[in-house]
């Protein structure tokens, strides 16, 4: 059975379509009854009008429930349209409209889509670009064309905010920016690189850190930021530590100050004796033999400064060209000792070695090695008094071979100690004792540490003695073939 449509609207033109008919129809009927003057005939044109309203009325109802149940069925094709009599305009203007909007759909979807594949690919070069900023060492630091704080790495957070007594993983970038409100000096860097006051973009500033007591030398240079029109977008400023820098330039110019020191010495006496040998003034013979030879001295002095320098020189810049090659140690041992033994009988030195009865297998570069070796036992010699005992040793300690140059000479103070091994350093108390440029332990401990990979210590006792104590590892690098005994070495 066919209902009337609930829909307010839809009952408001059925109403108005029943009422029109029953108008017409009474119209027809007092028309007929005019004309025939027969109420029989009147009431059957009145009936007849009112049925005819129904029947359509009914029609009505009938193609509108057929459109809507049309409009509800998925899918809107062309066929939709059939059966449902004068709605199929409407309906067919619908099933377009309705088409072109879910086209429209289908597009804003898929623009949506694009979209959040970007906002999710920008987010994930977002978090790069901050976990890759996070992991620099050296404190970063962004702010907009206005000044405003932006983005602050961990390094900039832990530096300038480590006074606080916040943990590092909750420290902000509030707490940076009121730390860097407090130094005038970046905070007016800044100011000027937004400002723009001269033509470039990049300004750079020296100032000092305070953390606790200690006043941290620091560099801060800042960039400013543009867009392709030239614009302003914001300014980073990148802060690092120069204490090593200034340190390095300290050390820097001591050696400078050292080296001149050391070159000027030699080079004025080389200068003023060739200059009496050349003028004539030394007419004796055996006068200028002396001249000669003390010439002879400060050029080998020279040469050992110079050569000294070089390799070291070589060594840290990681050019020095080793040949290490598989050895017994006691060896090298031997042919350092044999070096030293005149100039060690020459002042009456006991000379004596004790050396492992065990075959010591290594692997260095025997010249160099023996080098370091012979530095250390001509410092022995040189600074033990005549009569005194200066002995070397080697011995096997797990997988290390260890070495000991002992002497019994005037020994080293201890605040002397720690600064032995470096360029230049002469113990000031033994000054007196013998001549030397202070490179020889600095070279010694090179070739020790760096190129075999070892450990050089001293032990030292003022008018004692002092022990240079040297361990390198033990081993060959090339496997030897087939299972062997352990050498005696030859005594």
């Amino acid at each position: 059975m066919t209902h009337i449509p609930r829909n307010s609207e839809a009952r408001k033109g059925i109403t108005r379509l029943l009422t029109a008919s029953v108008v017409v129809g009474a119209v027809f009927a007092v028309a007929t009854y005019a004309m025939l003057r027969s109420p029989m005939a009147a009431a059957l044109v009145l009936t007849g009008a009112i049925v005819g309203a129904a029947v359509e009325t009914l029609l009505v109802i009938r193609d509108s429930r057929k459109a809507v149940a049309r409009m509800r069925c998925s899918g809107l094709e062309s066929d939709r349209t059939l059966g449902i009599g004068l709605y199929a305009d409407l309906v067919s203007e619908a099933c377009r409209r309705l088409n072109q909007y879910e086209q429209q759909t289908q597009e804003a979807v898929a623009c949506k889509t694009r979209l959040e594949a970007r906002v999710s690919v920008r987010r994930k070069l977002d978090r790069q670009l901050k976990a890759a900023l996070d992991a620099l060492d050296h404190p970063l630091l962004i702010v907009d064309s206005h000044g405003q704080l932006q983005f602050t790495n961990r390094a900039a957070r832990d530096w300038f905010a480590a006074g606080c007594e916040t943990p590092a993983n909750r420290r902000s970038e509030s707490q940076t920016l009121c730390a860097i409100d407090h130094i005038a000096a970046l905070a007016d860097l800044i100011e000027q690189t937004c400002a723009r006051e001269s033509a470039t973009d990049r300004r750079t500033i020296q100032f000092e850190l305070k953390h606790a007591a200690e006043a941290i030398p620091c560099r801060a240079t800042a960039t400013g930021l543009r867009d392709d029109d030239g614009g302003l977008l914001g300014v980073v400023v990148a802060v690092s530590d120069i204490r090593d820098e200034q340190q390095a330039k300290t050390r820097h110019a001591e050696f400078v100050s050292s080296v001149s020191h050391e070159l000027k010495t030699p080079m004025a006496g080389i200068k003023a004796f060739t200059e009496l040998l050349m003028e004539g003034d030394v007419a004796d013979t055996d006068e200028q033999q002396e001249l000669y030879g003390y010439i002879n001295t400060q050029v080998d002095r020279l040469t050992r400064l110079v050569n000294n320098m070089l390799n070291l020189a070589r060594i840290e810049s990681g050019v020095m060209k080793t040949q290490r090659k598989d050895c017994e140690l006691n060896d090298v041992l031997k042919r350092a000792l044999d070096v030293v033994r005149p100039s060690a009988e020459e002042k009456q030195i006991h000379l004596t070695s004790e050396l492992s009865d065990l075959y010591l297998p290594v692997h260095i570069d025997q010249d160099l090695f023996g080098q370091a070796v012979i530095n250390l036992l001509s410092n022995a010699v040189k600074y033990t008094p005549e009569g005194g005992d200066v002995c070397l040793r080697s011995r096997m300690e797990s997988d290390l071979a260890v070495i000991d140059v002992r002497d019994s000479g005037m020994g080293i103070p201890a605040e002397a100690v720690p600064r032995l091994f470096e360029r230049f350093y002469r113990v000031e108390q033994n000054n007196k004792a013998a001549a030397g440029t202070g490179l020889g332990l600095s070279l010694v401990h090179e070739i020790v540490t760096e190129l075999h990979n070892g450990v050089i210590d001293v032990q030292s006792t003022v008018n004692q003695g002092t022990c240079f104590t040297v361990t390198i590892p033990l081993g060959h690098a090339q496997p030897m073939r087939g299972k062997q005994e352990p050498i005696l070495a030859a005594t």
